[in-house]
C-alpha cells in the first residue's frame, strides 16, 4: 500500500505542469499600464490565461509586424533593448507587438525557465493568431538573451509564419535549435557581452553552417546595448531592409 502511495505521488509530481508567476506578470503590467508612452496595451489569450503584449503601429501604412520578446524575468516594455526597439522599428516600416513572456520568482535561474517552455511556445503562437485576427502579419521575430531561446525552441518545434529572426544576445541554450531552423537569422551580440553568449559564439555559427541565411555580427556593446540604443536600432534596422 505505501508503495502504491508514494508510485502515485512520482506520477503526480512529474505530471504537475510549471506555472508561470501570474501575480509578478499582473504587477509589470499595472505598471506598464501606468506609465505607457508609446502604444496600446493589448490582452492576449494563451490557454486560460491572458497575458499583457503592446501594440505600436507603424508611421507608415503596413501589415508587417514584429513580434518583440524579452529577457529574462522582465517585460515587454523593458527599457533595456525591447522598448527602444519596438518604438524605433515603427518608423522603418514595421508596427510591433511585444509581448509578455512567462516569468518565474525572483529566485529562478535561466535553466529553470525550460519548464515553461510550453508556455512560452503558446503565447507565441497566440501573439501569431491575434495579428491575423487584426489583418496584420506577424513577418519577423526579434528577441533578447532568455528570450531567443524561447523563440528559437517555439521556431524549431512549430509551424509559424515569420520570414525572418533575429537574436540579440543569444546564449548558448540556443545552439540545440539553431541547427533545426532554415529561415534568416541575425545574430546579433556585443565584444563585452556575457560569458554564455561569449562562449558560444562559434558553436552557435556551426550549428547554423547550413542555414544560408545566418548572419552573425558582433558590435562594441555588453550584453544590454547599455548606450547603444542607436547601434543597436541601426544594426537591426539595416539588417532587416
Amino acid at each position: 500500500m505505501k508503495l502504491l502511495v508514494t508510485l502515485l505521488l512520482i506520477s503526480g509530481l512529474a505530471g504537475a505542469q510549471t506555472l508561470p508567476d501570474y501575480a509578478k506578470e499582473k504587477r509589470w503590467a499595472e505598471q506598464i499600464e501606468d506609465g505607457l508612452m508609446d502604444g496600446d496595451a493589448v490582452w492576449i489569450k494563451a490557454n486560460s490565461h491572458e497575458f499583457m503584449s503592446i501594440y505600436t503601429p507603424s508611421e507608415s501604412d503596413t501589415k508587417k509586424t514584429a513580434i518583440i520578446v524579452h529577457g529574462l524575468g522582465v517585460h515587454p516594455d523593458w527599457h533595456q533593448i525591447i522598448q527602444p526597439l519596438r518604438v524605433a522599428l515603427t518608423t522603418q516600416g514595421y508596427n510591433t507587438l511585444s509581448i509578455q513572456m512567462p516569468v518565474l520568482d525572483n529566485s529562478a535561474h535561466s535553466g529553470d525557465y525550460q519548464a515553461v517552455f510550453p508556455q512560452a511556445d503558446q503565447r507565441i503562437r497566440s501573439a501569431v493568431e491575434y495579428l491575423n485576427q487584426q489583418d496584420l502579419v506577424a513577418d519577423v521575430l526579434i528577441a533578447h538573451s532568455l528570450g531567443s531561446v524561447m523563440s528559437t525552441h517555439y521556431l524549431a518545434n512549430n509551424q509559424h509564419p515569420f520570414k525572418r529572426f533575429v537574436g540579440v544576445g543569444m546564449p548558448s541554450g540556443n545552439v540545440d535549435y539553431l541547427s533545426k531552423l532554415s529561415l534568416p537569422i541575425l545574430d546579433l551580440y556585443g565584444d563585452q557581452d556575457i560569458e554564455s553568449v561569449l562562449s558560444s559564439v562559434k558553436a552557435r555559427a556551426q550549428a547554423s553552417k547550413n542555414n544560408a541565411g545566418y548572419t552573425q555580427k558582433v558590435v562594441g556593446a555588453d550584453h544590454f546595448f547599455n548606450d547603444k540604443d542607436q547601434v543597436l536600432i541601426e544594426t537591426v534596422g539595416a539588417w532587416l531592409k
